[in-house]
């Protein structure tokens, strides 16, 4: 479910992406498509273009992390010619006297224009998403966290177990996610926090302060919940110092 979460928010925009500029181009029909294909044809035609430029976008993006600017242009260059090289061959089946060096330089101008707006677009996405916590030696849950959605990706306050799913809890919110406790711990076994019961996990920065009810050893959370210290989990709690 983690990976689940994390993959339908990419595929989501990348069908959005694609969705609007099909849209709007099967509209506006440019480069003399509103006047060279019916309807359906241009809806087609426009879905094929765009869904090149957003899959090769992904493509290319993904094989030039952490090269050089240099390889990433070449990358990118590369790309359009290929993509304008497709579209010319598409053209000359759908369009007649569709042949010549003219027209191969003025479909290398439009692909141009179709890649780079559909670059600036995810560009815009990602400069209008919260960015996720630094991963650092100094930040060791921001692994785990990588795990929620990126709205409430924050410093963590506790995990609950509930049922097969952990509700994790951030400063920003809450979100469930598809993974055992056990294996929450372990990868937060560097983290600032502790197991305290076995259906809960606290960061001790979050911890308000302790108290009883009931017999029972409370702390009570920077969200306003209480959580509950188990027996079996008491020491450990008295000794990290949470009461």
């Amino acid at each position: 479910m983690s990976f689940t979460l994390r993959e339908n928010r990419t595929v989501s925009t990348l069908v959005a992406v694609w969705v609007l500029g099909t849209a709007l181009a099967t509209v506006a029909g440019p480069f003399g498509t509103l006047d060279a294909l019916p309807l359906m044809s241009r809806f087609a035609y426009w879905a094929c273009v765009v869904a090149l430029s957003v899959f090769g976008n992904q493509v290319v993006s993904a094989l030039s992390q952490g090269r050089s600017n240099g390889f990433k242009y070449l990358m990118w260059i590369g790309f359009i010619i290929v993509t304008t090289s497709v579209i010319y061959l598409l053209n000359a089946q759908l369009f007649e006297n569709w042949y010549g060096a003219r027209l191969y330089l003025y479909l290398l101008g439009v692909v141009t224009a179709i890649v780079l707006i559909v670059h600036g677009a995810f560009a815009l996405i990602h400069t209008l998403r919260p960015e996720a916590p630094a991963l650092s030696p100094e930040n060791p849950s921001a692994t785990f966290v990588l795990r929620i959605p990126l709205a409430q990706r924050a410093a963590l306050i506790r995990i609950e177990a509930q049922d097969h799913y952990l509700n994790v809890v951030t400063t920003k919110g809450s979100s469930l996610i598809l993974l055992r406790l056990g294996e929450a711990v372990q990868e937060l076994n560097q983290a600032q926090g502790m197991q305290v019961h076995r259906s809960h996990w606290v960061a001790f920065d979050a911890v308000e302060k302790h108290h009883r009810k009931n017999n029972r050893d409370l702390l009570l959370m920077a969200d306003g919940q209480d959580v509950p210290i188990s027996r079996s989990f008491r020491d450990a709690a008295r000794a990290a110092g949470l009461f």
